[in-house]
């Protein structure tokens, strides 16, 4: 029965059923890019040194870990738009996601929109297949700058975003909005806990993420019938690219609560369902984060250490020669 909870609640696509669809020309998915290189901004979601190396000629390079602060908490909007700023994005333009990792490339894409973009389109075809161009539209990318060039100045699609505070209010009212959880269904049920506590908050529907990606690529979604629907997933990385695979994927009217599972479990006072606490001795698996590169600073000090272990058993040894 606890396997087939979210299953009784799951519904047929809302566009055969006769419910309301949001259809967004400004946030979409596309497999065909050959004749939109020229005219788009392309923007890599990949690690800068991939994206650097080997990618669509001439792609910006705006790693998802940009994005994010220390324990993978959102940057404010005002550090995303200098950084934004700094890769050399205008509001303007319509922008091409690519990448290699769909969770990256969604939550790029995500955030993008989410800070106004005029128009996003999102590269279901990953760079490691060659973006499905020609080899003459492949080649190296672009680096973010040290200044802002231009200055980005979007504005904020507030009505696609539900703060934390704003949530509790809204779950507390007589009519509260549906809630679509992305994250496992053992993470769900409180089985597998990525935080101080398990379970999901009050009346959440399960709709894993990989399985919602499914549903896309066969084209037979599977969502609630409600106006108001609220996703989340288990963090800021996740929960934007949640967001991003339902609004461009099926053109869901949806908003994202982008702090996602992580931020509701670390307040006691907030409600929540099939609440769980983590085993004190076996701590869950760590949550996924966008692709890190080894800061400079690191490598020089991990050769250094190396370097002086080496020294120090070179002295050991001679001494010991020595002695002998």
């Amino acid at each position: 029965m606890r396997k087939c909870f979210p299953i009784l609640f799951a519904m047929l696509w809302m566009a055969q059923t006769g419910s309301s669809q949001a259809s967004d020309a400004a946030f979409g998915y596309t497999d065909h890019a050959s004749n939109l290189i020229g005219s788009v901004t392309v923007v890599d979601a990949r690690a800068e040194n991939a994206c650097l190396r080997y990618t669509v000629r001439g792609a910006h390079c705006l790693p998802a870990a940009d994005f994010l602060g220390p324990h993978g908490r959102l940057a404010s909007f005002r550090e995303i738009y200098w950084l934004l700023g700094t890769a050399g994005l205008s509001e303007k333009a319509h922008v091409l996601v690519v990448g290699d990792d769909p969770t990256e490339r969604d939550f790029v894409a995500g955030m993008l929109y989410l800070c106004g973009q005029e128009k996003v389109s999102i590269l279901s075809i990953p760079v490691a297949r060659r973006a499905g161009l020609e080899q003459t539209q492949m080649g190296q990318g672009t680096g973010r700058g040290m200044t802002r060039n231009p200055i980005y100045q979007g504005v904020v699609r507030e009505d696609r975003i539900v703060l934390r505070n704003e949530l509790a209010q809204a779950l507390a009212a007589t009519h509260p909005p549906l809630l679509l959880d992305g994250r496992s269904e053992d993470e769900y049920w409180g089985e597998r806990i990525r935080a101080l506590r398990g379970g999901h908050l009050p009346g959440a529907q399960s709709l894993p993420i990989p399985k919602a990606r499914g549903q896309l690529a066969q084209g037979a979604w599977q969502l609630p019938l409600r106006d108001g629907l609220v996703v989340y997933a288990d963090d800021p990385f996740e929960s934007v690219a949640y967001f991003t695979l339902l609004r461009a994927g099926a053109g869901v009217d949806a908003r994202v609560f982008p702090d996602g599972w992580v931020d509701w479990a670390n307040h006691p006072a907030l409600p929540m369902d099939s609440v769980t606490y983590p085993d004190p001795v076996l701590a869950g698996a760590p949550a996924k984060r966008p692709a890190e590169q080894a800061k400079p600073g690191q490598i020089v000090l991990v050769l250094g250490g190396i370097f002086m272990l080496a020294a120090f058993s070179a002295g050991f040894f001679y001494l010991g020669k020595r002695r002998s």
